[in-house]
């Protein structure tokens, strides 16, 4: 896949998570690829993706992920992200409604000719599950 079909790609990706659309975003993915994260683990294929889309926009169905700028090398691209949303609904546990999370992270995407063949995304998901008042700590004395 060439550099601008992959600038092509990626603004479809970014269109889908402006638009909310799990449905729009699952498209951009190959029909056989992966989507890796701490939150999820490793899973195959586009419904198993659309799945996870879906899943954090029940959670946090306000919720904005921009990007920095991709570094690109094909077939290969890598980006920071920023994620903030607001619970509403079941996030890996009951949640506190109305929490707003903020967190960060970073992907990296490789592609073929039927889109993404995988993404990885790395982020601290311990945070996440704090912030949203799933898991619960105990502040050092």
């Amino acid at each position: 896949m060439t550099r601008d079909a992959i600038e092509e790609c990626l603004e479809d990706h970014q269109a889908g998570f402006l638009a909310r659309n799990p449905d729009a975003l699952a498209a951009t993915h190959a029909p056989d690829g992966t989507f890796e994260s701490p939150a999820h683990g490793l899973v195959h294929g586009r419904e198993a993706i659309r799945n996870i889309y879906r899943y954090w926009y029940e959670a946090f169905p306000d919720f904005m992920l921009v990007w920095s700028s991709p570094i690109i090398e094909p077939p290969r691209a890598a980006l920071f992200w920023k994620f903030d949303g607001t619970t509403t609904g079941p996030f890996f546990g009951e949640v506190r409604p109305g929490t707003n999370v903020k967190m960060s992270g970073a992907a990296e995407y490789v592609f073929g000719e039927d889109g993404i063949v995988s993404v990885r995304h790395i982020f601290d998901f311990s945070q996440a599950l704090v912030a949203a008042g799933v898991l619960k700590i105990k502040p050092t004395v």
